[in-house]
């Protein structure tokens, strides 16, 4: 063989090479894709929700329907997921975490404190379906 068939031959492999392994790169990112947007609509789907079923202050009013996010916060301030206009609730008073398939409760150092199941909430806790979060005078029941 000529010396110039034998380079023209290598050119051609090391385009093939080149191509398979840009093809390589483009599939493994299609597949990354794929399960990232797997994973978003799985966080976007409804996870559950808070049902007020008593409130000294009327606002929210009984039977207000609050959709949980992954990470919602309870609180009197506007910014919070779920607001409460209550003098016995704090701005940024207590969180739902979902963590590890699990829910979590947890009490952002409130002045008042709060109950899970008419117990005083001292530490994080695991929370499930059919537990009432009382904040003030307001009683909230979770549905998972």
């Amino acid at each position: 063989m000529e010396i110039p068939v034998i380079l023209l031959i290598l050119r051609l492999l090391s385009a093939a090479a080149l191509l398979s392994f840009l093809g390589l790169i483009a599939w493994i990112i299609f597949k990354d894709m794929r399960a990232t947007e797997a994973l978003v609509a799985d966080l976007r789907q409804q996870q559950g929700r808070l049902i007020v079923i008593a409130s000294d202050s009327g606002s929210p009013p009984v039977g207000s329907i609050f959709e949980l996010k992954p990470m919602t916060s309870i609180g009197r301030a506007s910014k919070n997921s779920v607001v409460l206009d209550d003098n016995y609730t704090s701005s940024e008073h207590a969180l739902l975490i979902h963590r590890a398939n699990r829910w979590w409760l947890q009490d952002l150092d409130s002045r008042n404190g709060l109950s899970l199941n008419d117990l005083p909430l001292e530490a994080a806790a695991v929370v499930s379906s059919g537990d009432v979060i009382s904040i003030g005078g307001t009683k909230l029941k979770i549905e998972i």
